[in-house]
């Protein structure tokens, strides 16, 4: 099965968490490319959202990553597995 990730950097900030605390000690700049670098070929796929799409790599997806309602989560996972299947 393909792995696809969903970037947890959103506008070069971390959407919840210590995520861009900690990529700022590590010296990594906090932006959903620095995620897809470190991820590197453990990734087939990569869901960014609109506020991050340059070009980060060439299995990338962009959709709303921001989930503050059911609907919003609902529409996200059926993103990932309807790019995840597209990548088999």
């Amino acid at each position: 099965a393909p792995v696809v990730a969903v970037s947890p950097i959103v506008g070069g900030r971390a959407v919840k968490g210590p995520t861009a605390k900690m990529m700022q000690e590590l010296g990594l700049a906090v932006s959903s490319a620095a995620v897809a670098e470190r991820y590197g070929a453990l990734l087939d796929g990569y869901v960014v959202d609109a506020a991050d799409s340059a070009d980060i790599c060439t299995k990338l997806h962009i959709a709303p990553t921001l989930m503050t309602t059911l609907a919003d989560r609902e529409a996200l996972a059926c993103t990932v597995l309807d790019f995840a299947d597209s990548l088999t």
